[in-house]
């Protein structure tokens, strides 16, 4: 499947209560640091988008729907002066209204800057947007696969839509967690391409430049181990979400069957004064006390670790590091 043609992540545009879609591991997924207006053509621009690694091709102009009628006006106006230098005032006036009455037509069917900064988002954003199927290597497929995993668990959690967990939290950072693990997977892909671009087919354990490469594949190896961590955190909160999810499910269980006490009480009434009779309610009570218990700590502690994941900085070190691993 080629990335440009894959679905969309709207990424940070709203809050996670409500409908939430589960993204596929091809979906686009779109820098939300980027304004609301910009991400939006980049989601209507489609088959346009340009890999990560490029090339990347000039910008287009949008389509000036009025060029037609941009080029009869000039031709009465070149008419208008054809009639003034044939002394005929009659054509001449006429040939200068039609021009006029084509000028706001011509003005009204020139694209705004607006049109013109989303038909040319795909290059002038170049990079603000990932397109997994063909921006990460197949190797690292398995890991970005994780995090968009973990991405779902957490966002079409029963907590989290029912804002027991920091929903506006969580729609805030998540967007950001799989923005930072998309691209850092990027631009480790970009690096390696360009690294095996320029060995071409001399062999990367010639004595001669063995000690590059072996340095430049240990930075590889370090940016791939930080990528894992970062999934892996989002994964350790992806399991605190679906324990808090089943505790709540579990209380909710326990509440209905609760519920259905006095109708077991009224079973018990007709046959006599047992132990059972005397036993039932409280142990029922107590058993939905431990449960309801249990669902609040495991919604404390998935909060607790909500709260951890952070909007990423970007750390230029980083960036640095990635453009210097791609020479030889």
């Amino acid at each position: 499947m080629d990335g440009a043609d894959a679905p969309f992540a709207r990424q940070g545009d709203g809050s996670v209560r409500g409908a939430v879609v589960a993204l596929d591991s091809a979906t686009v997924i779109v820098d939300p640091g980027l304004p609301r207006e910009m991400r939006d053509a980049l989601l209507a621009a489609g088959g346009k988008l340009v890999p990560y690694r490029g090339p990347v091709p000039e910008p287009m102009s949008p389509t000036n729907g009025a060029r037609g009628c941009a080029f009869l006006v000039g031709v009465f106006f070149v008419l208008a002066i054809l009639g003034v230098a044939a002394d005929n005032p009659v054509f001449a006036s006429m040939m200068v209204m039609l021009a006029a009455s084509g000028i706001p037509i011509v003005l009204a069917g020139r694209p705004s800057a607006r049109e013109t900064a989303a038909v040319q988002a795909p290059v002038t954003q170049h990079r603000r947007y990932v397109l997994p199927s063909a921006d990460i290597d197949a190797d690292h497929w398995k890991l970005w696969k994780r995090a968009v995993d973990a991405r779902n668990r957490i966002a079409t959690s029963d907590v989290v839509s029912e804002g027991r967990i920091d929903s506006v939290h969580i729609a805030e950072v998540l967007p950001h967690r799989l923005w930072d693990i998309a691209e850092r997977l990027a631009r480790l892909a970009e690096v390696r391409a360009k690294q095996r671009e320029i060995l071409g087919d001399v062999d990367p354990e010639d004595a001669d430049i063995a000690q590059t490469v072996a340095r430049q594949r240990r930075a590889q190896e370090l940016a791939l181990d930080d990528v894992a961590r970062r999934v892996s955190d989002l994964e350790r909160v992806a399991g605190l979400v679906d324990a808090a999810d089943q505790a709540t499910r579990k209380e909710t269980i326990v509440r209905e069957l609760n519920a259905l006490d006095d109708t077991h009480a009224e079973l018990l009434a007709g046959i006599g004064d047992t132990a059972l009779d005397a036993d039932l309610t409280r142990q029922l009570a107590d058993d939905a006390v431990a449960v309801i218990e249990q669902a609040k700590v495991a919604i404390e502690q998935a909060n607790e670790a909500a709260l951890t994941l952070a909007v990423p900085e970007a750390d230029p070190a980083d960036k640095d590091a990635g453009d210097d691993t791609g020479h030889a």
